[in-house]
């Protein structure tokens, strides 16, 4: 039996052709206004299609934004399999290109106006409070883990502590300086990398100091 997939028809490709336009058209458009004073109507001109074209592809201008962010972690993904396929030689290194690929990858793609509209996305209602767009985001986390995994096989990782653990603490420990740059605190990419480089070298060598045990006491 051939399992091999189809090649996508003329209609096909049409088809999502279209669809970037329209998601182009939106990506400009919000990002320089905002989702609240974007209209359909506007983001349908500028695709150079119909109001019922836009809804036809997307169901509301809330499904378009859910799409925008999609698209948005996919090409960040993407970015981050170059560091999975020519991982540095230490983990801390490793790690920290990794979130300042993606960190560069924000910077280059989303103006501040789009990144806030995400971030809210991110906590509003309509998406569970952060539920929805988790499930969108765990490709960076997988990508986390797929990196640490590595550094585990070459004997980087202390025994006892599992890729889930180890993966879980150092996405953890960069998701704040990705938070105050996207929200425009005034910190620079360079002082959210060195902040994101700073937290897993600490999470590698731990905060807590060593005090002795009640039977060492005793």
């Amino acid at each position: 039996m051939n399992l091999e997939r189809a090649a996508p028809t003329l209609r096909e490709r049409q088809r999502e052709r279209r669809r970037g336009t329209i998601l182009d058209a939106a990506w400009a458009l919000i990002g320089e206004k905002g989702f609240e004073d974007t209209s359909v109507e506007e983001i349908a001109e500028r695709a150079e299609v119909g109001v019922a074209t836009v809804y036809n592809y997307f169901g509301s201008k809330t499904d378009l934004l859910h799409a925008l962010l999609e698209r948005y972690i996919e090409s960040e993904a993407n970015l981050g399999e170059g560091v999975l396929e020519y991982p540095p030689e230490k983990m801390v290194d490793g790690l920290a290109e990794l979130f300042s690929v993606y960190l560069d990858g924000m910077v280059s793609r989303c103006s501040p106006r789009l990144l806030n509209e995400f971030l809210a996305m991110s906590m509003s209602r309509q998406f569970g409070y952060g539920r929805d767009t988790y499930t969108l985001k765990t490709r960076f986390l997988v990508q986390c883990r797929d990196l640490v995994d590595h550094y585990m096989r070459v004997g980087q990782l202390r025994d006892g502590v599992t890729t889930e653990e180890a993966s879980m603490a150092c996405y953890g420990a960069v998701t704040m300086p990705f938070a105050l740059f996207a929200l425009g605190t005034g910190i620079d990419t360079d002082t959210a990398k060195a902040m994101i480089r700073r937290n897993l070298q600490l999470v590698f060598e731990g905060i807590g100091r060593a005090t002795p045990s009640s039977d060492d006491e005793a």
